[in-house]
């Protein structure tokens, strides 16, 4: 049936090709410095749908409608409201000046900066500003862009020290994470507790979780599109920021008026304040471990415009982390450290008032070192992956169709585990290094475009190749190995992934949404450990660990109540998956330079559920709170009997709460709370000591549950009265207000002796973090 749909929604690309249609262009410029205003919304209100889009890094928008009256408002959170009518008689290009706050001081204040769903179109995707997650309570008072999008519904929360994003029952290795186009394989600092994105270094992040546009790829869960400013900076800007964990500065320095250069550098400093602090309380306990940490991110960036038609941007990120936790009852040293290298370069060309062409080259690394060191004996393994991509993307819009079109070519290079041990006197030789290069080349093509008043529909395909190159060996079943010269095929493959979303308006302010996608996901996250560490290995789809494959339909309704300030959705939604992926062994296993493939467990995935979504926008009260209900469990052939058990994030209840009180214009007030369903786990049941060896036996699998997880988080912020171009910003923050001990493992204590037979059990759990006071200080000049 969903292949009938596709197939229809296809031939109405022809439909109406030659309906007339009003195109307008315009810009938002600020009234006192006509400067580009980015993110202003642009909503047109007509007789039966209201029409939302917001202006781009230049300030600039383009909508297509139908001749009619409307009423136009244009309007953004530091600036006034602007309303006005208009007939759409012809094209048009119009300019609008929007008053700053201090000249519309009464508009700002009840009409926030709306960036809900109503205005996202058909791609269904969260929109995520600086602004919103400021408005978030972070931890130690730093707002975090993986943390805020953790708060929507469908993403469930891994627990404490946790980045990873499970999104409607999918692992943590189903979403693709783009950072200015480039792929971050490992998005998270501080066990989870921040994410690689500088904020400062970020404009705006687009959160697909359904109806994926089909110019992405390779993933089956979500797409995280972070991107940074292009837009070219006028003065000079300087900012700081301060805490007890961190200091960042953030740069921008116009070169002309054609040019400009921006920087942000955030790096923490905890080996000096915090950890000599936690070591020395921790000393006092004779089993106590002594930890160590550290990261740092580095961003930069350059806009170019020559002309009006061509826009240039360069984009370097690199970013690195060090964790070092020692056990000083055993004189063990454990370590591990990882790094992230993104970059990019892209140019926009626009070739006719319609029409846009963009073309881009991307490069990512990602490198992940363990080792674990006793009495001179160390030993570890490294992870390698690193890609390079070209990307060439057209779009137009002709008469009520919106196309894009365009082609990927993605190399990537594995290594997912490179072993290494020694003493003081000799290195160990593990023979080759287990090595994959994959070729994937992909097209797309999609149309957007309104059948009628009252229905759009999206319908996209991408058509992919996928081919691993040698040098590579590999033992067939009779025992006779079978090498591959470099660049000789391996083996190669061809996926179709199609999507479609119709969108139905019951009237100007609600509208139905049905999507429907088959993706394919030839990268895996390989399960290491079940320890929230970012030990977890990449690895590509090759004989015998072949693509995960994901369908997902899901059908919502969508509300915006824009003279209240409100708006929200139901969305229920059902996915199946199968070649979802389970490790056989451990991180000590990798040490033997096992080849992965002969080690990984195949089975089925399933998950279904509804999300709720409530959002205020307007007044000094401001906030949303969102809840899921689903059920997600998995089926492998070697687990559990064959028996389908609950995902280990599988969550039957999520809920959270996030609201921002404005109590003058120099204080606000904001708070989190949070409630989730425990993590499933297996649970021992009884121990045995058989021939003087202790046996553990295990009940159900997946069948026990940690505790519910919830907390509450606090904070408020003082803005010091200011002159001219500089301000301050002092803020406290208190993170789990009321002290809640989340575990994120638990073991079992033995006490007694075996010789005496009487042996007493204990289950024990370890939290991570208490409550935790903050203070952060911001600075900013222009």
């Amino acid at each position: 049936m969903s292949k009938i749909l596709f197939v229809v929604a296809f031939l109405l690309f022809a439909l109406q090709l030659n309906a007339q249609k009003i195109v307008l262009e315009g810009l938002v410029l600020s009234d006192s410095l006509q400067k580009p205003v980015p993110g202003a919304r642009i909503q047109l209100k007509g007789k039966v749908w209201t029409k939302r889009i917001l202006t781009d890094r230049n300030g600039q928008f383009r909508m297509e409608l139908e001749k009619g009256l409307y009423e136009i408002q244009v309007q953004h959170i530091s600036f006034g409201i602007m309303i006005r009518n208009w007939e759409a008689l012809r094209n048009e290009k119009i300019s609008f000046y929007l008053k700053s706050a201090s000249q519309q001081l009464n508009e700002v204040t009840v009409q926030g900066n709306k960036k809900g769903q109503m205005q996202t179109g058909l791609n269904n995707y969260h929109l995520l500003k600086a602004d919103d997650v400021a408005k978030v309570p972070g931890f130690l008072g730093e707002g975090d862009l993986i943390k805020t999008l953790q708060t929507l519904p469908g993403i469930g929360k891994g627990g404490e020290g946790n980045a990873g994003l499970f999104v409607r029952g999918g692992n943590a290795g189903q979403n693709l994470v783009l950072f200015n186009h480039s792929i971050i394989y490992n998005p998270s600092h501080l066990l989870g507790f921040f994410s690689v994105f500088n904020t400062d270094a970020v404009e705006q992040t687009r959160f697909y979780k359904s109806g994926i546009p089909s110019e992405y790829g390779g993933r089956l869960s979500s797409v995280v599109d972070v991107r940074s400013s292009e837009q070219i900076a006028d003065s000079t800007i300087i900012e700081g920021d301060l805490s007890i964990l961190a200091a960042k500065v953030n740069l921008k320095v116009p070169l002309g008026e054609k040019w400009s250069f921006a920087s942000s550098i955030r790096k923490t400093f905890m080996n000096q304040t915090v950890w000599p602090l936690v070591n020395r309380m921790m000393r006092k306990d004779e089993t106590s471990n002594s930890v160590n940490y550290d990261f740092y991110d580095l961003n930069f960036s350059a806009a170019f415009q020559p002309n009006k038609k061509d826009r240039f941007f360069a984009s370097v990120y690199l970013g690195g982390d060090d964790f070092k936790m020692s056990v000083q009852q055993f004189n063990i040293h454990n370590g591990m450290d990882w790094k992230n290298r993104a970059a990019s370069l892209s140019w926009k060309r626009s070739f006719s008032e319609r029409g846009l062409w963009e073309n881009t080259f991307s490069y990512s690394n990602y490198r992940f070192n363990f080792y674990l060191q006793q009495e001179g004996f160390k030993a570890g393994i490294n992870s390698v992956v690193r890609d390079f991509s070209y990307s060439s993307v057209v779009q137009s819009s002709i008469g009520r169709h919106h196309i894009k079109g365009g082609l990927n070519l993605l190399r990537h290079h594995f290594k997912p585990n490179t072993p290494f041990s020694g003493n003081t006197y000799t290195d160990f030789d593990y023979g080759l290094q287990n090595t994959y290069n994959i070729g994937e080349n992909s097209v797309f093509a999609s149309d957007e475009f309104r059948l009628s008043e009252r229905m759009t529909i999206y319908a996209g395909l991408r058509f992919t190749y996928y081919q691993h190159k040698g040098p590579y060996s590999s033992t067939e079943p009779d025992g006779s190995l079978n090498t591959y010269a470099k660049g000789k095929t391996v083996s190669d493959n061809f996926f179709l992934e199609p999507s479609l979303t119709m969108k139905y308006y019951l009237n100007k302010e609600t509208a139905l949404k049905l999507t429907w996608s088959d993706n394919v996901q030839t990268v895996h996250l390989i399960p290491i450990t079940s320890a929230s560490f970012p030990s977890d290995i990449w690895m590509p789809s090759i004989s015998g660990v072949p693509p995960e494959r994901g369908q997902q339909v899901s059908l919502g309704i969508f509300k915006d109540w824009a003279e209240a300030g409100y708006e929200g959705y139901v969305d229920v939604y059902a996915r199946r998956m199968k070649n979802v992926i389970e490790f056989s062994g451990g991180m000590t296993t990798l040490l033997d330079n096992l080849k992965i493939e002969d080690h990984v467990l195949l089975g089925k995935g399933r998950s279904y559920g509804a999300e709720f979504y409530l959002k205020k926008n307007k007044g000094p009260l401001t906030g949303y709170l969102s809840y899921t209900l689903s059920k997600s469990d998995r089926i492998f052939t070697a687990l559990n009997e064959g028996n389908a058990f609950p995902f280990k994030y599988d969550r039957s209840h999520d809920f959270t709460l996030v609201s921002a009180y404005e109590l003058s214009k120099r204080w606000t007030i904001s708070a989190l709370f949070t409630f989730a369903t425990g993590n499933a786990y297996t649970m021992p049941v009884s121990r045995y000591l058989i021939a003087g060896n202790v046996i553990n036996e295990y009940g159900k699998y997946n069948g026990s549950r940690m505790p519910d997880y919830h907390r509450l988080d606090l904070s408020a912020g003082y803005q010091f009265h200011t002159a001219g171009k500089y301000k301050s910003i002092l803020s406290f923050s208190v993170y789990n207000v009321y002290n809640r001990k989340n575990p994120i493992y638990n073991y079992y204590l033995a006490r007694g002796s075996l010789n005496s037979g009487k042996v007493a059990i204990q289950e024990k759990s370890v939290a991570l973090l208490p409550v935790l006071p903050a203070i952060n200080y911001k600075i900013f000049f222009k």
